[in-house]
């Protein structure tokens, strides 16, 4: 499976999908130091600057990810919408899906994109290039991290497997407990400063509230980690997507 990985800021969906057998090939990542720790950890995968002239060809990638900015969204922000000045860019994600045409796409954001009207307008624009879809709230609480961090997750895939699959609700439990039961992230860290936000949470105890100072590009490094996507969690919708794919060789 060739996965493009947008806004892929330090790699969090492409260590899951590493980790789960799926080949990234090719990121889109405007944050130079973002740039520069996807280019550490995969070497060997093109990274485009911009997704605004990211113009892919249709069937190049077979699954789409993306947490499009969120700062429109949040609760915690001016709660613009999802046509603010960051979060716009979900349509320039829509665009590429709808150039690309892959078979799946995982699109990921910060939970209050349910409250501020973002969470419908994805589900249209999905709906509109022909995909139906699967919504979930996860959180890196449940597998195992010592913070709530609940995202929501949309599965979209193509109309001909719509009547086949099992509802991603009846699954989510056994997939949280995959991914938490699971060696597959033991060891993962990710960053210039290999920082341990990502597992095994259950070594990792809370830590003192307070700011590490004295490190290299902290601040860039804090905002990168702040903005990850946490791969055990990513994991669980790229599981959703491993599932489908499955009954796709199943009806053909």
């Amino acid at each position: 499976m060739r996965h493009l990985d947008l806004f892929s800021g330090i790699g969090g969906f492409s260590l899951a999908a590493h980790a789960l057998g799926i080949r990234t090939t090719q990121f889109v990542e405007i944050n130079a130091h973002c740039c520069h720790i996807l280019a550490k950890k995969f070497p060997k995968v093109p990274i485009h600057h911009d997704i605004r002239s990211f113009h892919p060809v249709s069937g190049q990638f077979d699954l789409v990810t993306g947490g499009s900015p969120c700062q429109d969204l949040s609760l915690a922000g001016k709660r613009t919408g999802i046509r603010g000045k960051r979060s716009s860019l979900w349509f320039e994600m829509l665009r590429v899906i709808d150039e690309a045409k892959p078979k799946f796409v995982i699109w990921e954001n910060v939970k209050g994109a349910v409250y501020t009207g973002g969470l419908p307008e994805v589900l249209r624009g999905l709906c509109r290039c022909g995909y139906r879809f699967d919504v979930e709230i996860l959180s890196a609480a449940e597998v195992g991290a010592p913070h709530l961090r609940e995202r929501v997750f949309v599965v979209a895939y193509a109309d001909q497997l719509l009547g086949q699959a099992s509802p991603w609700s009846e699954q989510v439990g056994s997939q949280v407990e995959a991914v938490t039961d699971s060696n597959c992230f033991a060891g993962l860290r990710v960053g210039s400063g290999n920082e341990t936000i990502l597992a095994p949470w259950r070594s990792v105890k809370p830590p003192v509230c307070g700011v590490a100072h004295g490190l290299s590009k902290r601040l860039d490094r804090l905002a990168a980690l702040g903005n990850a996507v946490v791969p055990q969690v990513a994991a669980i919708a790229l599981l959703r997507v491993l599932y489908l794919q499955s009954l796709s060789h199943i009806s053909n």
